[in-house]
């Protein structure tokens, strides 16, 4: 999809975007207007700390499902590449943090892009699907509120993982 090019200032579908954003709505409209200007990539400091959490956070469910296929076979070929070089413990734990600091600023510097693209791809998907104003708005507004759901989840299954190991010694 190529983006528009009028500012969001100027975008009939502000209010739509705005819906979408929730409470964060000014800070990604800049964003979204950085991002029709031609600057792409952007430095998002929660995606930077979060990361896959951050992605979760904001709905971005495929994203962050390939960032954890992605970050699982980068760790299991890290591992493979330490053994095999016969690595010393603090080679191993620099380029382990090295790869964590690469990792962070990568999805740092890809969490408004890849947010923005899935934005504009759910507002475009509700203009087309929805009749009234209010009904794209009460959509967008319900797809693009933050979430914790997943974060339960994960801190559920770290508690259930701990506890099973902890009976299994």
């Amino acid at each position: 999809m190529l983006p528009d090019t009028q500012a969001p200032e100027q975008d009939e579908h502000e209010e739509y975007y705005r819906a979408y954003f929730g409470v964060d709505a000014d800070y990604y409209l800049r964003k979204l207007e950085q991002y029709r200007a031609g600057t792409k990539i952007t430095f998002n400091i929660g995606a930077f700390f979060f990361g896959i959490f951050w992605m979760l956070y904001r709905r971005m469910y495929k994203q962050g499902i390939l960032v954890m296929i992605a970050l699982t076979l980068e760790s299991y070929l890290l591992g493979l590449a330490i053994e095999h070089f016969a690595l010393s413990e603090g080679n191993a734990k620099l380029l382990n943090n090295l790869s964590t600091v690469l990792w962070s600023t990568a999805v740092g510097f890809l969490g408004n892009w890849l947010y923005l693209r899935q934005t504009q791809a759910k507002v475009t998907q509700a203009l087309e699907e929805e009749e009234s104003e209010s009904d794209i708005r009460h959509r967008l507004a319900v797809e693009g509120s933050i979430t914790y759901i997943p974060h339960i989840i994960i801190a559920a299954l770290i508690l259930l993982l701990m506890l099973v190991l902890q009976f299994n010694k």
